[in-house]
């Protein structure tokens, strides 16, 4: 996929769903996918929303799906409502696309500058993400985060995972 205007190429696909394990499986027997590694209650140390204190529960399942990580999220918990309001669009379908940016800072003036809204900057314990919103023309969100040692270890563990894989343990426990 092409990048995004002002940032860089779309590396992931999320769709929001009620049961992350059950929509990995889904997908895995419709498209081959996988394995998902499968994260519950992702930690996160630090969430702001509108520039004040939030709370972002989520439990997540990536996998590979051809060039692209595919992610299955459910949210068990958003607050304030607004957040909760724009991340819970729907509980299901395309809920963001993901990008990796060089400067997080950067992304968020470019994106600002089109008039797409900051929705959510968090920290979880290993990288620190943001959540735009493009409108409900666009219909999801857009997230970004940098490519740090961590980020690339991630989606080449995901993406090693898939090569040659034999279809078996689709759902694998990810800490």
């Amino acid at each position: 996929m092409g990048p995004v205007k002002g940032l860089g190429p779309v590396v992931q696909v999320a769709y929001a769903t009620t049961d992350v394990r059950e929509a990995a499986v889904r997908w895995h027997e419709l498209t081959g996918a996988g394995p998902f590694f499968v994260r519950e209650h992702v930690p996160t140390v630090r969430v702001l929303a509108g520039g004040r204190p939030a709370v972002f529960d989520h439990s997540c399942a990536l996998g590979q799906w051809g060039d692209i990580m595919v992610e299955f999220v459910h949210h068990h918990t958003l607050e304030p409502q607004g957040l909760a309001d724009v991340m819970r669009r729907g509980s299901r379908g395309i809920h963001h696309v993901a990008c990796f940016v060089d400067d997080l800072e950067e992304a968020r003036a470019s994106l600002e500058s089109q008039s797409i809204p900051l929705v959510m900057d968090a920290w979880s314990t290993e990288v620190r993400f943001l959540f735009f919103d493009p409108g409900p023309e666009v219909g999801h969100l857009i997230e970004c985060y940098e490519a740090t040692d961590y980020m690339r270890s991630l989606y080449s563990k995901v993406r090693q995972a898939s090569v040659g894989w034999d279809g078996t343990n689709v759902i694998r426990e990810r800490r």
